[in-house]
């Protein structure tokens, strides 16, 4: 099961990722994501991983997939990850920040 809870301050979108993000359960959110980051134009999208428990490769693709989207409607996305399991997974290629209070 995925939950997500979302947050919104001085134009930050915070995405905060909490359980199993697999291909089961994330096509649940999928459209309500895009919706947010199209039409609402947040300047920065933070997906907060800290507490997902599992991930798959869709799971994976699926995180792509909002980079591309931000990147396309001219947002940033980064992603809050304390363990830095993302960082070493994607190469560098996002930013990846500790604490969500760092984009603040």
């Amino acid at each position: 099961m995925l939950e997500i809870n979302f947050e919104f301050r001085k134009g930050i979108c915070f995405m905060r990722l909490i359980g199993n993000l697999c291909n089961k359960n994330y096509y649940q959110e999928e459209e309500k994501i895009k919706e947010l980051i199209i039409f609402n134009k947040f300047k920065y999208i933070v997906i907060n991983t800290n507490y997902i428990n599992q991930i798959d490769l869709d799971g994976l693709n699926y995180l792509l997939e909002i980079f591309y989207m931000t990147r396309a409607n001219d947002s940033n996305l980064v992603i809050c990850d304390k363990n830095n399991f993302f960082k070493k997974l994607l190469n560098n290629n996002f930013p990846v920040i500790k604490d969500e209070l760092e984009v603040l």
